[in-house]
């Protein structure tokens, strides 16, 4: 069955450098410091040091209700791309590009890329705007948690 791919995208402006921020995005151990609250997110499974081909388990709990997810790192370029790709999720598909970018020496441009199915499609897409709402209040809140750690650190 045909299914649509949503696509969203979140930018920030860090002031530190690309490779601090693909240090941060590539340890495991930050990802409980930039996770909203409302959200439970527990690795259970990650052998480090994660490279392309890494395979992390996660159990993700929200309204009490936890969800299993599976995902692959697809894409691993050294300072300007993490991308990670669910193989088991709630969604039908879901791909996720963290994108790091000089701006200066000292300045760098996060963005986060989403690419994203529905599962039942059509049926799913009266939930799409409460998901697209989640994921803003989402990135929203692990954009400005990142940009405090890495520009505290940079002091």
């Amino acid at each position: 069955m045909f299914q649509k791919t949503i696509r969203m995208k979140f930018c920030t402006q860090i002031e530190c450098d690309t490779a601090s921020l693909y240090d941060f995005h590539i340890d495991t151990n930050n990802l409980p410091k930039i996770t909203p609250p409302y959200l439970k997110v527990k690795i259970t499974s990650f052998t480090p040091p994660l490279y392309e081909g890494s395979e992390i388990s996660l159990d993700i709990t929200r309204f009490k209700f936890s969800q299993p997810w599976r995902m692959k790192i697809a894409k691993l370029t050294p300072h300007q791309l993490v991308c990670d790709k669910a193989m088991q999720s709630p969604f039908a598909s879901f791909i996720h590009y963290h994108r790091f970018e000089a701006l200066n020496d000292t300045t760098s441009l996060l963005c986060d890329e989403l690419e994203f199915s529905l599962p039942m499609y059509p049926f799913s897409h009266l939930v799409l705007p409460f998901i697209k709402h989640e994921m803003r209040k989402m990135f929203t809140y692990r954009h400005q948690h990142t940009k405090t750690i890495l520009e505290k650190q940079n002091v």
